[in-house]
Formats: structure tokens, sequence, C-alpha cells
């Protein structure tokens, strides 16, 4: 295991995870990518998205004084060679601060990251399904931190997504607060289920009311109120929930999840029946 030891003077904990994973990360993405890496590359490398990779690669770096500034540059080209080898779980940077030490493997993720790499992940498996399952509102995926109570922590895409050329595509990356109606329908059912992450809109009609019976998903129907949609305890006990629409408000359904993997599957199986019924 690569092991480095870094000396930071005056710098509180805090800083150290607001900044410093931050700039080695940053550096070793500018480092790689002299080498040709792509940002989807970095980001696999990384276990972040393409996205936060792209935020890494262009971000300034920080200048330190010294000692710090050259101990920083040796950790990141370091931790860029293991990054190279594939294998960045062999790679432990010891930081000394105050006489107290803090250790770091890589990578190291936050919450918010691996939500991000997992609706993008979501997003690009069920590119080619979505098109068939497309209402006339257009599909949006919504994924919550595991702390979520505000639409602030849950990450959807802005202006959702759209079929072109057979597949969906979004209008702008996943963000956080990216989807008022279906991030507040996903904290309302965490309100009864605090384990449940995940949700995607599709169309309801008849056909697709018949795969979902085929398909043995328990369903259940959710109460309309003029613009509000009412859910109960026992909506989240299905993972399918019918929203029969009502004046100005289209048919729709929702698929519901503890995990995207299971989300997806359904999907992938609601598509799948579409395309034989075809």
């Amino acid at each position: 295991m690569a092991y480095y030891i870094l000396e930071l003077i005056n710098m509180m904990p805090v800083e150290l995870t607001s900044s410093l994973f931050k700039e080695l990360r940053g550096r070793s993405c500018r480092i790689l990518a002299e080498d040709g890496w792509t940002q989807s590359r970095l980001g696999n490398a990384l276990g972040v998205s393409q996205v936060m990779a792209g935020n890494y690669l262009h971000t300034l770096p920080t200048r330190y004084k010294e000692p710090i500034e050259s101990d920083l540059q040796v950790a990141a080209k370091s931790l860029a060679e293991i990054l190279k080898e594939g294998d960045a779980s062999s790679w432990k940077l010891s930081i000394q601060v105050d006489n107290h030490e803090l250790n770091i493997n890589f990578p190291v993720q936050g919450s918010r990251e691996r939500t991000l790499v997992k609706i993008t992940d979501m997003r690009k498996r069920l590119a080619r399904v979505i098109p068939l399952l497309s209402p006339q509102v257009r599909v949006n995926i919504a994924i919550a931190t595991n702390e979520a109570v505000e639409v602030s922590d849950v990450a959807a895409f802005p202006g959702r997504l759209t079929p072109i050329g057979g597949q969906a595509r979004p209008l702008s990356s996943a963000k956080f607060g990216g989807s008022f109606h279906l991030s507040n329908l996903l904290l309302e059912l965490r309100k009864f289920d605090s384990k449940i992450l995940v949700i995607i809109n599709l169309r309801w009609d008849s056909i697709v009311s018949d795969i979902l019976e085929k398909l043995q998903i328990v369903s259940a129907k959710l109460e309309r109120v003029g613009e509000k949609l009412s859910v109960h305890k026992e909506s989240t006990e299905a993972e399918a929930l019918i929203d029969e629409g009502g004046y100005g408000f289209e048919p729709s359904l929702y698929i519901i999840g503890k995990n995207h993997e299971r989300v997806c599957k359904i999907v992938e199986n609601l598509g799948q029946s579409m395309e034989v019924m075809a």
C-alpha cells in the first residue's frame, strides 16, 4: 500500500474535508488528463460522476505554503499512479494535524456524490427503455440521499428526459433540487418509510396496467386533490403508484424503490413487455 504523510499546520479537520480532498482529486485529474484520460474514465477511477470529475479537472489549483505545496503535489502524483493501476483502495494518506493523525483511504466519496453517480448510471442504463414508456410530460428520475428531508437533498434532471433518436437524453446534468414535483412526492413517501430512495415517473394507460398485472408488480392508487397527490402508509408497501390524472393532469405511473437496481429492473421489464406487444 502506498502511504504518504502530509503535515498540515493550523488547519481544522473541517477544512481538510472541504478543501484537501477536492484538491487531491483535482490535481490527480489534471495529471491523468495530460495522459489522455477522458472525464468519464476519471469519474470511474475516482468513483464519482463524469460531471463531478469534470468539476475537479477544471477547478483552478490552490497554492499552499511550502512544504505543504510540494508534499501535496507528490501525494497527488502518487494517487494518479495508483489510479492508473486501477486500485485506488491501495492508496492511503496520513495527515498530521496539530499532533493528531487523520488517515484517508481513496476513493473518498460523499453521500451526495454517490447519489449523482447512481442517477447518472440509472439514466444511461434506461436510455433506450424510457422512450417506450414516456408520457407527454416526459420522464424524470429522482434519487434521495439517505438523510434527505428537503428538495435540495434529492437529485433529479432539470427539464426532465427527452426522447431523441430512440434514447432518453437529459437537457442538463442531474443536480440536487432538479425536480420540484417528483422530489416532493419522494419526500412525502419517505415520511412513512425513510428507506425509499428512488422514484421515476412513466406513462399510465390500459396497456401498462395489463403489463404490471402480468409482471405481478404490487401497485396502489394515489389520491389527487387538485394539484396535490396524497400518499399514505399503504403507498409505501407498493412498488408502482398510479395517478389516474384529472382535468389538466396526465395519468402517470410512478415506480418507487429502496435502491436504483430494483427500480431499473422493473422499468426494464415493463419496456421489454412493451416491445413484445409492439
